[in-house]
């Protein structure tokens, strides 16, 4: 059994001074030399470095490197792929590697911890010892993030599906509770109402980014908020809803906002809406042309059309198309 470890610093590759969390490459060993003394098992890993950073330090072209590193590591003879990764944006990278390689390529586990390795509080070590063995026993293909929540229970997520977490919370949860599987002991148990489409669209592969999604303008709805201004440098909008699916409409900033978009004839797509009773403040959304996406986790459409947007992909052709897993 040969699996490709890769360290990118976070929490699960940081040590604490007392005062301060910072990320300390020697981490590496204390890993995998944890792992062998936890569970008495010696296994063939393969190390590699992308970059070692916090993962809030993230940017398109961390992801760049990324993106490159896992498809370097499934293109050699290995078994599986782990990716030690920070929480703080665990989610975009996830969402990022299943546009990138779908869902039939060997098992792909991000793993991260919630403290560093050497606080007894810390799940980073049985999130790691999940991945090595859903990738021995062949649970499944693709991308995937295991992590032990609060309740003491290592749940296996979809990668695209993942949720942001929930303020001063560091548990994990899939959209509408979508997750793959999960761990009763060392049991492995498939979720019986997991539903997934096969890849729909051909993985993106290795991508380019520029360090920041300039081109893209992203804000999510709440009391009071004003619309972006559009300049000439804008590809395309997109709205996080509120949990029924609908925004503010019925104020000035907004019809100037649609307004422009429209004459501009620049796609503005909203997530977080589905089929579902219309409320009278959604109406406007086929006026001015907004498109309404597929049920799917507001990081993972982010993180699909920032791609699409910078890789001459034609978002509009794929959005309702599910690719990783993403769509419900």
């Amino acid at each position: 059994m040969k699996i490709s470890v890769i360290f990118t610093g976070g929490t699960i590759g940081s040590a604490s001074d007392g005062q301060c969390i910072s990320p300390n490459k020697e981490n590496k060993k204390l890993l995998l030399e944890m792992y062998k003394k936890e569970y008495s098992r010696t296994m063939d890993f393969e190390i590699a470095e992308p970059y070692y950073a916090l993962s809030e330090n993230n940017t398109g072209k961390t992801l760049e490197k990324l993106i490159s590193a896992v498809c370097d590591a499934a293109a050699e003879d290995c078994n599986g792929i782990i990716v030690a990764h920070g929480t703080d944006t665990l989610q975009y990278s996830a969402a990022a590697l299943s546009y990138a390689l779908g869902n039939i390529c060997k098992p792909i586990l991000l793993v991260s911890s919630n403290y560093v390795l050497t606080d007894k509080r810390a799940n980073g070590l049985s999130n790691f010892a999940a991945a090595i063995d859903f990738i021995e026993k062949g649970y499944g293909n693709g991308v995937f993030v295991p992590y032990k929540n609060s309740d003491n229970k290592i749940y296996i997520h979809r990668a695209s599906r993942l949720l942001q977490h929930n303020e001063l919370s560091d548990d994990i949860f899939s959209i509408k509770n979508q997750y793959y599987g999960s761990y009763n002991g060392d049991t492995f148990i498939k979720n019986p109402d997991f539903d997934e489409k096969a890849d729909e669209v051909k993985p993106f592969g290795r991508i380019t980014l520029s360090e920041f999604s300039r081109n893209i303008k992203v804000f999510n709805a709440y009391t009071g908020n004003a619309y972006p201004q559009i300049d000439d440098n804008t590809k395309a909008v997109l709205i996080k809803t509120y949990h029924s699916g609908t925004i503010c409409t019925d104020n000035d900033s907004f019809r100037k906002f649609a307004e422009t978009i429209k004459c501009k004839n620049i796609p503005c797509y909203i997530c977080g809406a589905e089929n579902r009773e219309m409320y009278e403040s959604a109406k406007v959304f086929s006026e001015y042309g907004i498109i309404v996406l597929p049920p799917a986790s507001f990081i993972s459409q982010y993180m699909k059309l920032w791609l699409s947007t910078e890789n001459n992909i034609d978002f509009s052709k794929i959005n309702n198309k599910s690719l990783g897993g993403d769509l419900l």
